[in-house]
């Protein structure tokens, strides 16, 4: 007669413990994978949200004879940078179109972020003033009050009447406020032929 022979209760305990530890690990990758995978859509829906914006802003600045304000640093919320299509500085028509103007407006959020406040907004109004709302051109924006941003998203160089080609160097950064925490930044230099 054949002996016959099972396993031992170590042998079993042993394979148990290997299939377990095998278990926790690939548990532990799949969840950073997870993890990692929605950063990823988080950032890439981050960038798709400024590359919109941005080619509004271009497109606006594209169409605009002068940008008439530049916001200094915000308290709160304010104008970003108004400009006027088909018009001198002052609104005074220069071609047969009519005279339009648009402003950039920052409406800051009431989330707060390490090293200053996100959830704010930037909406687009066709007016030289900046109402309470309009149309919503970017979420998610941070201010950042420190010196080393002298105001938020919007900084001048060489801006003048007499200077025929100032630059306008804008920055933007938006923030969502998850774990962990997700950001991104742009920033775009433009050449004004018209000046300030």
């Amino acid at each position: 007669m054949k002996n016959k022979r099972g396993f031992t209760l170590t042998e079993v305990l042993l394979a148990v413990m290997i299939v377990g530890l095998i278990a926790v690990s690939l548990a532990s990758l799949t969840r950073g994978a997870a993890r990692e995978s929605g950063v990823g859509r988080s950032k890439v829906m981050l960038r798709n949200n400024l590359s919109t914006f941005m080619r509004r802003l271009r497109s606006d600045l594209t169409k605009a004879n002068f940008v008439t304000a530049i916001s200094g640093p915000l308290s709160n919320s304010g104008k970003l940078i108004t400009m006027v299509q088909n018009g001198d500085q002052d609104g005074n028509p220069i071609t047969d179109q009519a005279v339009s103007w648009v402003s950039y407006c920052f409406k800051k959020g009431s989330t707060s972020c390490s090293g200053g406040t996100c959830g704010g907004e930037i909406y687009r109004v066709a007016s030289k003033d900046c109402p309470s709302s309009g149309e919503t051109v970017l979420t998610n924006g941070k201010y950042i009050n420190t010196s080393e941003y002298g105001s938020p998203l919007v900084e001048r160089h060489g801006f003048s009447r007499s200077n025929m080609n100032s630059l306008l160097k804008v920055q933007v950064i938006v923030e969502l406020t998850s774990k962990p925490v997700i950001n991104d930044v742009v920033e775009e230099t433009f050449a004004m032929p018209n000046g300030y």
